[in-house]
């Protein structure tokens, strides 16, 4: 019996990880071919990938704690070891030219599956290309992985204070449960 759990848990656990690979994917081709930063830059869509959270990810995200300008000092270390458990999750990395890590995000279905979170999220705190434009991907992204789990709903967990909640809320279609303390849009 315990040979047909294992198995059971690798083919969910493969299945999902196509999922998010493919979100991603879907999400990057959806991507005009010049994105405009805050600053006003031009970005060429080429330039930039989407991975999962991965070994040169992780080497990255030491680095912006040993940084000391970031805005959010999330413990990467401890995310990863209570998501990594999750099959279902979804991680996002964009970078830039493959080298420059702009931003990473984490988050999971609701316990019933309806709803995606979004948990955790960081722009590089060295500064990144993508001023403006990081959270606005990631939201592209989570909502295509939404869509192929069946998800109705994105959920952006517990902004961190009230300028980034409002933030969310200039979005479109964004509202805010209070109660529950996060933003949320229709996918």
């Amino acid at each position: 019996m315990i040979k047909q759990d294992q198995s059971d848990y690798s083919v969910v656990k493969n299945r999902y990880e196509s999922l998010r690979e493919n979100s991603r994917k879907i999400a990057h081709d959806e991507l005009p071919a010049v994105l405009t930063n805050k600053k006003n830059q031009a970005i060429l869509k080429s330039t930039l990938t989407f991975s999962g959270i991965n070994v040169k990810c992780i080497n990255e995200l030491k680095k912006w704690e040993m940084s000391g300008s970031r805005r959010v000092a999330w413990d990467w270390n401890e995310v990863l070891r209570v998501y990594k458990a999750k099959p279902k999750r979804f991680e996002m990395a964009i970078w830039d030219r493959e080298h420059w890590l702009c931003s990473a995000s984490i988050g999971k279905p609701t316990a019933t599956g309806g709803k995606l979170r979004l948990d955790v999220i960081e722009s590089n705190p060295n500064g990144t290309i993508l001023v403006g434009l990081a959270i606005d991907i990631n939201i592209l992204s989570y909502k295509t992985y939404a869509n192929l789990i069946g998800a109705t709903e994105l959920r952006i967990m517990n902004p961190v204070n009230d300028i980034v909640k409002n933030y969310y809320l200039n979005k479109k279609g964004f509202s805010y449960n209070q109660k529950e303390d996060f933003c949320f849009t229709e996918v």
